[in-house]
């Protein structure tokens, strides 16, 4: 399994990669908007952790970009925020994002999602 993790928060970006390294993933790392689209198109992840404020675009519009290139070839994508996810949940379900993360991820919430969006332990 492939793995795309996309902030702009350094220690963020550490700690999910670290609880993701309990996994049997390779992980991909994009700090923009941009860097997630460019790495998404090239590397074709199975899954994308997103989060949601990013320096040049949202994780939506990161998302949608993703989905007008690859279409049904899309990976899963789950929202990470520190936000209320009700605020925008709607918005993300128009757009394919059914999953999402509150910050801080918890290792259950993450092993959670990593189960129902992949079949993996």
């Amino acid at each position: 399994m492939k793995i795309l993790v996309v902030d702009d928060d350094f220690i963020s970006l550490e700690v999910l990669k670290a609880m993701l390294s309990h996994y049997d993933a390779t992980i991909l790392v994009a700090q923009t908007g941009h860097e997630a689209v460019e790495q998404a198109l090239s590397q074709r992840p199975d899954l994308l952790l997103l989060d949601h404020e990013l320096p040049d675009m949202t994780g939506l519009d990161v998302y949608c970009e993703i989905s007008a290139q690859l279409g049904d070839q899309a990976p899963v994508a789950a929202m990470i925020t520190g936000h209320d996810f009700a605020e925008f949940s709607d918005a993300c379900a128009q757009v394919g994002i059914h999953h999402h993360l509150q910050k801080p991820v918890s290792p259950k919430g993450l092993a959670d999602l990593l189960r129902i969006t992949s079949g993996v332990e």
